[in-house]
């Protein structure tokens, strides 16, 4: 097996181990120990990637991406136990204060029960033309707040759920600072148990008697928030080590002016491989700080990802929550109406991971025209609140950018044959973009030969189309005969 000479490239950025060198001949045994581990693991050859992941722990038992690897190749092969283990056993070796929590439940011999989603007030705030559900403020809001709460929203799926929690509770600065919250949006069976088997003492978990939508849901969890910030994590995500320390090093005693920050990130796959970094940097550059124009930018397109976004509550609170009519991009809504009224704050740096699933855009969201009808409403959406002297300027390159985003991908739907889909999806575009312009695009689209059964559908509807029906304008001159 050939390796990179460069090994600690491959060496976790966020390591607990940062500062050690590669110089000893133990840490570059460690080194390629891991390098090894990543290459089987990425080959599917799990035993041997195991016995290389647990020979570099013995070398350095304070390298958390291991244990994190470890933890993915059980999970891969569902052996659930064997998961849970190896990540309370780095928990609670890289992180006194689970230590602490974990040994102080257990030593309490408590039961904990299953808690059922409390009543939440309802109520709506009313932006521009919409109303958009309310965000009750905080109870008891004299007692102690901890600076974080993480809302991760569940449901049925538990493929990714234990990586994603181990790796906020790796961070867990202590109760004082953080809870954890999740909520279970009435999986069959309940996550409970799961969540337990390295949350318990630390997770507070809730679960809806009903399934009420996911995005209600994500509402539930900032309803029930008490700390001053949210984050909201979905359970397919993770979080990198550092991440709640510098968002909190820049965010501690901010200006109220400011009510969300977001970072940039990384993609990863299904197999926990990272695959590129996100585009926020190309956007943003290297300066944290308050990001110049940020409304024109996040106007038209969205740059962030769900995991690399903290939203202060009290924005939450003035403004509303998710907006649950939306089925796609609904995050993009709920940042352009921030964005209108609080500054963002930005942290270069990727502390966090979306994952990338093979079934990202589905046949059934572009053959449906879900997406752009999606997008298409977001548009109309913030259109009534943005501000007067930038909404026309915003709304018309939001439209342009997202005609030219959905067109690019119109042609998904045909790969499974689905050219009704296809037909849909450009009907969802046009109510997008009907400029000039867009035409010629959508114009020069239909010459290629790959959506050539298109283009010969789009004839034959024209064909059966009777005469009469057509608009005198459009229909041929006629030429007299003569007799």
């Amino acid at each position: 097996m050939k390796l990179p000479q460069d090994l600690s490239y491959f060496l976790y950025e966020g390591s607990f181990s940062k500062k050690q060198k590669f110089s000893s001949f133990g840490l570059k045994t460690m080194a390629i120990n891991q390098v090894e581990g990543n290459i089987l693991q990425e080959e599917g050859h799990w035993e041997e990637a195991i016995a290389s992941y647990y020979q570099a722990l013995k070398l350095n038992p304070q390298n958390w991406e291991i244990y994190n690897r470890l933890g993915q190749v059980y999970q891969a092969q569902n052996q659930i136990t064997e998961t849970i283990s190896v990540y309370r056993q780095g928990l609670t070796l890289l992180n006194p204060h689970y230590a602490k929590a974990v040994a102080a439940y257990q030593n309490a011999a408590i039961t904990q029960e299953m808690l059922v989603t409390p009543p939440i007030p309802q109520g709506e705030v009313t932006v521009g033309d919409y109303e958009f559900p309310a965000i009750p403020p905080v109870t008891e809001s004299e007692k102690p707040r901890p600076f974080w709460t993480v809302v991760i929203p569940v449901y049925n799926r538990t493929n990714y759920l234990l990586e994603c929690l181990a790796s906020v509770l790796v961070q867990w600065p202590g109760a004082e600072q953080m809870e954890i919250l999740v909520i279970d949006n009435a999986s069959t069976p309940p996550l409970f148990d799961l969540v337990n088997s390295i949350g318990r003492g630390v997770i507070r978990y809730y679960r809806n008697q009903e399934n009420i939508g996911v995005l209600p849901n994500h509402n539930v969890g900032i309803s029930l928030s008490r700390g001053q910030w949210i984050h909201i994590l979905h359970d397919d995500d993770c979080v990198l080590p550092g991440f709640y320390n510098r968002l909190q090093q820049s965010l501690q005693g901010c200006p109220d002016s400011i009510g969300a920050a977001f970072g940039n990130f990384e993609y990863f796959n299904e197999k926990g491989t990272v695959v590129e970094k996100g585009e926020v940097i190309s956007w943003f550059g290297d300066d944290k700080g308050i990001p110049q124009n940020f409304l024109q930018a996040i106007g038209v397109t969205c740059p962030l990802q769900v995991p690399a976004v903290v939203i202060r509550r009290v924005t939450h609170e003035q403004l509303g929550g998710y907006y649950p009519h939306l089925v796609c991009a609904s995050e993009w809504e709920l940042y352009k109406r921030i964005a209108v009224s609080y500054n963002w704050w930005y942290e270069p740096e990727s502390f966090a991971r979306y994952r990338i699933h093979s079934h990202r855009l589905t046949d059934d969201d572009l053959s449906s025209g879900i997406l752009a009808t999606s997008i298409r409403q977001g548009i109309e959406i913030s259109k009534s609140y943005l501000p007067v002297e930038h909404r026309a300027d915003i709304t018309i390159q939001a439209c342009s950018y997202n005609f030219n985003y959905c067109l690019t991908r119109a042609a998904i739907p045909l790969k499974s044959g689905n050219v009704a889909g296809a037909l849909r999806m450009l009907q969802e575009i046009l109510k997008l973009d009907r400029s000039p312009q867009a035409l010629a695009k959508l114009f020069a689209w239909l010459t290629q030969d790959e959506v050539a059964p298109v283009r010969e559908e789009i004839i034959a509807k024209l064909l059966s189309v009777p005469v009469d029906n057509i608009p005198t304008e459009l229909q041929p001159p006629q030429t007299a005969i003569a007799p």
